[in-house]
């Protein structure tokens, strides 16, 4: 079988360089997902992964070009990608998951609240943290590897979220 293997970055604010060191670590990633703050550092991430990648605004990139938010398709396989400011995660989660089934996708991934989240489900909402320096809620870093088959199953009662991995290291 063959497998979607993304990795997932969110807030770095400034501090791509050891996001970058800890995703080459990583073995087979495929894609790249940056949800915002700072996505000049998403781009200079890509730049140097050189795979499929994609990149969504946060509340800290001011005058920065390119969406805030953007549907991504893998297969069959759907995922709203997005900062998450814009949806009040910091107060609850209920906006974005509703805005996922909404766009009828099966992964929601967002950032914004420093926190790392993997809540399976109808949708599957996922938060991979922060990579910024200086993370007091979390002590240490994080950020994470969804991998998916290039299969998805055909009913969508069968329940296969993929396998979710959330990594950290030292900043």
């Amino acid at each position: 079988m063959e497998w979607y293997k993304i990795a997932i970055v969110s807030d770095t604010h400034g501090n791509w360089q050891k996001a970058l060191e800890e995703i080459e670590k990583e073995e087979n990633i495929t894609h790249f997902v940056f949800l915002g703050d700072y996505a000049k550092d998403g781009t200079a991430i890509a730049n140097v992964l050189d795979v499929p990648s994609y990149i969504v605004r946060g509340n800290c990139d001011y005058g920065a070009d390119g969406a805030e938010e953007q549907i991504v398709s893998l297969g069959d396989w759907r995922l709203l990608v997005c900062h998450g400011h814009r949806y009040q995660v910091k107060q609850n989660l209920q906006s974005i998951y509703y805005r996922g089934l909404e766009l009828d996708v099966d992964f929601v991934l967002y950032g914004h609240t420093h926190i790392a989240v993997y809540e399976p489900g109808d949708v599957t909402l996922i938060n991979p943290g922060s990579m910024s320096e200086g993370n007091i809620l979390m002590r240490n870093a994080s950020w994470g590897v969804l991998t998916l088959p290039f299969e998805k199953p055909e009913e969508k009662n069968e329940k296969f979220f993929g396998k979710y991995e959330k990594k950290t290291c030292q900043t």
